[in-house]
């Protein structure tokens, strides 16, 4: 009989990750199983009999499981979190200088012929080619250094982020340079988006969209852990279907106000009532997840 119970109880936990509080979980649990085993047995019951009303009486015991394993894992995470700090190597902090001081000598720069010619165009054509380079800068090195959460990404496809940043910084430098000047018409402006913008947009697009995901193993276990909470609050599909109807109700109320305050005082105010949607969204969140630990 005790070995009927020891893999009783081992495959109810199979799926769970053995730790240290699951294992003294689990022998508790044996215990406790073989002692109302013997308790029914004493009273005339078979020995299956007698293991069937034991095993029953313990009820959903893997949620107390799941807590173990979820609490465990947390720590974990927290451990790695706390122990994997990565410092800025000298090469990049020598690059964010650089490239900080690009971006100050163009905004300087810029002021400086604006404040001589009067003209916002001067100052902003001045603008636009160094501070496309920071850009670049900016993104690769960003990218092709080391996080707490992220490993770097290859130089080249770096390279190619920061190509594409640039290639749209200075195509929008550009747009602003000819919008200011005297005389010229707003299909050249917004032609000038075109050979710089839209290639730049096109690039980074498809980048993104290979993009091969670059997080750390402690990042992608406290995503599942996160997952899996947000799983146990709406595994009901009644308590899911409430979240959406309070969620739908609460937007079709903040665009009824919206349009309504859009007339009364004027749309550049009336856009507020968004804000308040999303506080009702976060208080929403929270009075679920209160209810699903009651």
């Amino acid at each position: 009989m005790d070995m009927k119970v020891q893999v009783y109880i081992d495959r109810l936990f199979q799926d769970y990750e053995d730790t240290p509080e699951l294992k003294d979980f689990k022998e508790e649990i044996a215990i406790n199983l073989q002692e109302r085993i013997k308790e029914f047995k004493s009273k005339g019951d078979s020995p299956d009999q007698a293991f069937d009303k034991a095993s029953a009486e313990l009820g959903d015991i893997t949620e107390i499981a799941d807590q173990i394993s979820r609490q465990k894992r947390k720590e974990v995470i927290d451990k790695m979190y706390v122990h994997s700090k990565i410092p800025i190597d000298k090469k990049h902090a020598a690059g964010y200088v650089i490239a900080g001081a690009i971006a100050l000598f163009a905004i300087i720069s810029a002021f400086t012929a604006y404040f001589s010619t009067g003209d916002i165009s001067t100052g902003v054509s001045v603008l636009s080619v160094f501070i496309s380079i920071s850009t670049a800068m900016f993104v690769f090195l960003g990218l092709t250094q080391e996080t707490d959460s992220d490993f770097p990404m290859k130089w080249k496809r770096a390279l190619v982020y920061g190509i594409s940043s640039a290639a749209i910084a200075f195509g929008v430098c550009i747009s602003a340079t000819l919008y200011f000047m005297k005389g010229v018409v707003l299909e050249s402006v917004s032609g000038s988006l075109i050979p710089f913008v839209i290639p730049g947009l096109c690039v980074l697009v498809f980048l993104l969209l290979t993009e091969k995901d670059r997080h750390k193993p402690w990042v992608l276990e406290r995503e599942k852990v996160w997952r899996e909470n947000y799983a146990k609050v709406y595994k009901d599909p009644k308590v899911m279907e409430q979240r959406g109807l309070l969620s739908g109700a609460l937007w079709l109320f903040a665009a009824a106000l919206f349009v309504v305050f859009g007339f009364v005082i004027g749309f550049k105010y009336s856009w507020v009532v968004f804000l308040f949607a999303v506080a009702g969204e976060v208080l929403i969140e929270f009075w679920m997840s209160s209810r699903s630990k009651t």
